[in-house]
């Protein structure tokens, strides 16, 4: 039998880059930490020394406004330079596992879309952060992997507010809609953008993605009633459940998985010793585990996997009995839960007058696949077949016409992923 292991695997939320003025950094603690007091650089820095009376925040405040955590990387060159230090094969093996599998990332990239205002200038439009780091990452993408990252689009239309409802707009179906369009691309990892989960979007996923990197439940984790963010009562074991349809917090009978991932150094969710400590305890006891941590782009994101690599370094020698090596999210999910490798997924598209029907060759997740839809005048959105059989589905449209493209998205439970197009323009001329 094989030892117990640990696959440590590192989720960036890949953003692209952020600016903050000092007037933003004063309004962001007065609504996040409830500290009112005028902008100055001089107010600032008293902050971070614990020089203002704060009836017993100072700690966490000065943290929260570390130097370190108001180091935005605000331009794309700032930015590509950063990653290409962080991916360039001499770091990747600097920071290696004991088994020699250079440091792996995998990238959860979202598309900021549907916002009207942006004060901090984010990476706005469909496949901009996507088209940035395919070209950053072209020659050295090694075992990364890439995953789905989504901030919900507030009803404000502003870039700075939080959205708990994945009902009340469909920017994150036409953000999947032109990826699987545009790019014969759809993800099989998701990682919800503010660890923002409710209901209705676990019922989405439920439809399409089998592994969701978002269960945030913590020690030090605030969370109550009315939190934007709530993972009260899911798992803190280090690895994934399938969560319950009536609460996505709960273990229950779906088929998607949810797995834990911590932040690495925020004030409210940290990735202490003594969490290594227990997912090294878990393998030694169940055979394996899932340590999976997170950071943004928007930082050097060095300082942190440094951190880690030692961290975990100190603490391994105390279970000489247990593995731990890098992998990225998908290898991490498929050995947790022990899924074997399958015939490889394919899928077929065909329209007999005016009918798409779409077939694979073997059953998919959930039994239902993604279909994409682009008319005239640059609609994209999703629709939906009818399922003929496990493993085909019919699709006709009143507006037949106007369509352009349509495109299918098909994954399996074991992570495959599948897009075929067909271009309707092409088939009229």
């Amino acid at each position: 039998m094989s030892k117990p292991v640990v696959y440590v695997v590192h989720c960036v939320d890949t953003e692209g880059p952020l600016e903050e003025s000092l007037e933003a950094t004063f309004e962001r603690l007065r609504k996040e930490r409830n500290v009112d007091l005028p902008p100055s650089l001089q107010t600032l820095e008293a902050l971070q020394n614990k020089e203002i009376d704060l009836g017993g925040q100072e700690n966490d405040v000065a943290e929260y406004l570390s130097p370190s955590r108001l180091s935005y990387l605000s331009t794309w060159q700032d930015l590509e330079k950063m990653v290409l230090q962080a991916t360039d094969p001499a770091y990747r093996k600097a920071h290696a596992s004991p088994d020699g599998s250079l440091y792996t990332f995998s990238w959860f990239i979202i598309d900021i879309v549907g916002y009207k205002d942006n004060p901090r200038r984010k990476a706005l439009g469909f496949h901009t952060v996507w088209d940035h780091y395919h070209r950053i990452l072209k020659d050295r993408f090694y075992n990364d992997v890439i995953g789905w990252h989504f901030h919900t689009v507030p009803p404000t239309h502003h870039a700075l507010h939080y959205n708990t409802s994945w009902s009340n707009n469909d920017f994150h179906e036409q953000v999947l809609a032109r990826k699987v369009i545009e790019k014969k691309w759809f993800p099989v990892l998701f990682r919800s953008g503010g660890v923002i989960e409710r209901n209705d979007i676990s019922h989405w996923l439920e439809r399409f993605i089998p592994f969701d990197y978002s269960n945030q439940n913590n020690k030090y984790a605030e969370f109550s009633a009315g939190s934007q963010s709530d993972w009260r009562h899911a798992p803190m074991t280090w690895g994934a459940y399938n969560p319950c349809f009536y609460d996505y917090r709960k273990v229950g009978n779906m088929k998607r998985s949810i797995f834990r991932c911590l932040d690495i150094k925020t004030p409210g969710c940290r990735l202490d010793d003594e969490e290594v400590k227990i997912a090294f305890h878990q393998a030694r006891e169940t055979g394996v585990a899932v340590l999976a941590y997170t950071n943004h782009d928007r930082r050097d994101i060095r300082p942190e996997i440094e951190h880690m690599h030692r961290l975990i370094t100190k603490i391994s020698p105390d279970y000489p009995d247990v593995e731990w090596r890098y992998v990225n999210a998908l290898e991490a999910a498929k050995l947790y839960l022990n899924q074997q490798e399958k015939l490889p997924l394919s899928l077929s598209l065909k329209v007999e007058n005016e009918v798409l029907i779409a077939s694979s060759n073997q059953p998919v997740f959930s039994g239902d696949v993604f279909l994409a839809v682009e008319e005239e005048g640059g609609l994209f959105y999703r629709d939906n077949m009818t399922m003929e059989s496990s493993t085909s589905w019919g699709y006709s449209s009143p507006r037949w016409s106007t369509i352009q493209r349509v495109g299918v998205a098909a994954v399996t439970e074991n992570g495959q992923s599948v897009c075929e197009v067909i271009n309707l323009e092409q088939g009229r001329g």
